[in-house]
């Protein structure tokens, strides 16, 4: 009888297993459960949805199935973009086969971007006049949510050489890159276009513009007020840690939950999309040639067979007694964290409390307090009879026993800042002068390990129920 050849006999074998495994990944992904959520409100004629995209492609990552059920069924639908996406260098030298990047070879791959957008929209049955582009600096936006208002001078982008809108196709084109000209871009598309449903990234989104497009939006519709007809507004997850598994595109696979978002689910909803739409969809990232040079593997990924949408609420924090509290009087305003890989479990919440003295903001951890154990923490507050650029924009550091207190950059030195440690948790008061005695508080707060950032809880809107502070 004649032997099999070693090598032979062992690559049979490799190659066996390799086929097995193959078979077993395929039958994971077609045995996925669906995410177990609520079935989103039927999109219908009369809707008219805006959709608030950070970057060209979000609004295909997101909403891709939603845009074309509502084209479907003769619903009016618009995007408003923020920003370009001129800063994404890896992408743009793959996609451009050349190691020279320079701030006009940005400001052209955001033109590039734009193209690709409106051929993308067209595919799914939405026109170019539908689109609209206020052309802000991507990954700048957050910046200039937190330093560049009223007084302080104009955010500097440093990869495309501006400190203003450089695209002429803007609506805002020449518009200087402060936070009072996003908040205007966002409140006349809400004028103009009077939408019922809003459609914008979740505010723990591990991207900064992602975060940011929902501070201003929330802006925009305090200010908007009763001139506006209250929108429907729902987040849509796209950076949300290792998410969505597995990578490239399975079409038979539902889009699960993220982890992050756990304790969301019970008013979250889920759109199903057909196999059609889920083709459709996949098809229109692939537009985004200038993305799925270095981020193919992932953008796919959200080809599934059904979308996730979840609301937001504000928190309605009413007064309590005394600012230095125990767990349960704050644990109606507990919100999850969103920890940095690797950091997993050293915070088990964030909470806020209205107090007579000012907002208490509370880290609670797993772990005792040490010296290397900090915070941050930033409030800016919102009133009706100020203009939101004025108000202050407080942002608390304490870390190895230190305190520092800023305002939009500047720092503070007669504050009245309190902090209190207790063996497992860290309380901060922040006095309502401070915060210019606000209605409505933007608060969002993070824990770190040393100078490294160990997890962040998503920017809230605070509401100040029946405080005191409201008679200044």
């Amino acid at each position: 009888m004649k032997q099999v050849p070693l090598i032979i006999l062992v690559t049979g074998i490799v190659v066996t297993i390799a086929v097995v495994l193959s078979l077993r990944a395929r039958q994971r992904v077609v045995a996925s459960a669906p995410p177990g959520l609520s079935a989103l409100p039927p999109i219908r004629h009369s809707d008219r949805i805006l959709i608030l995209a950070p970057h060209e492609d979000d609004e295909s990552l997101g909403c891709g199935g939603l845009i074309q059920q509502a084209v479907a069924v003769g619903a009016q639908v618009r995007v408003l973009y923020l920003t370009n996406g001129d800063h994404n260098q890896l992408a743009f030298l793959l996609y451009r086969k050349s190691p020279w990047i320079s701030p006009k070879v940005n400001r052209s791959m955001g033109e590039v971007r734009r193209r690709e957008s409106t051929e993308a929209m067209q595919y799914l049955g939405v026109s170019a006049e539908q689109l609209e582009f206020l052309g802000f600096p991507d990954n700048d936006t957050l910046g200039i949510w937190t330093k560049h208002w009223g007084a302080a001078p104009p955010l500097h982008s440093i990869l495309t050489n501006t400190t203003a809108v450089p695209y002429r196709g803007s609506p805002l084109y020449g518009k200087p890159y402060k936070g009072e000209e996003i908040v205007a871009g966002v409140e006349r598309a809400l004028k103009v276009f009077n939408p019922t449903r809003v459609f914008v990234p979740h505010p723990i989104d591990g991207n900064p513009d992602h975060r940011a497009f929902y501070l201003f939006l929330q802006v925009a519709l305090l200010n908007s007020g009763r001139n506006l007809h209250s929108p429907t507004v729902l987040t849509y997850p796209i950076h949300m840690g290792p998410w969505p598994r597995p990578h490239r595109y399975h079409p038979t696979e539902w889009l699960p939950f993220p982890k992050c978002l756990r304790g969301s689910e019970k008013e979250s909803f889920t759109l199903e999309l057909t196999p059609d739409q889920v083709q459709r969809k996949y098809e229109a990232i692939g537009i985004y040639r200038s993305q799925m040079s270095d981020s193919a593997y992932w953008l796919t990924a959200f080809a599934r067979r059904n979308e996730l949408y979840v609301p937001v609420a504000p928190l309605n924090l009413y007064p309590h007694s005394q600012w230095s509290a125990p767990a349960e009087a704050i644990a109606t305003s507990e919100t999850r964290a969103y920890e940095e890989e690797g950091h997993e479990g050293h915070v088990k919440e964030i909470a806020y409390l209205n107090s007579p003295e000012g907002l208490v903001a509370r880290i609670a951890l797993s772990h005792q307090v040490d010296r290397d154990i900090g915070i941050a923490i930033n409030e800016f507050g919102y009133r009706q009879d100020t203009p939101f650029g004025n108000m202050p924009k407080i942002r608390v550091e304490w870390y190895l026993k230190r305190l520092s207190v800023s305002n939009g950059g500047d720092e503070v030195v007669q504050h009245g800042v309190g902090v209190v440690e207790s063996e497992k948790s860290i309380e901060v008061l922040i006095p309502w002068a401070l915060l210019g005695y606000p209605e409505t508080v933007f608060a969002e707060m993070n824990g770190r390990l040393g100078p490294i950032a160990i997890s962040h809880g998503p920017w809230q809107v605070l509401e100040i129920k029946a405080g005191s502070h409201l008679l200044q």
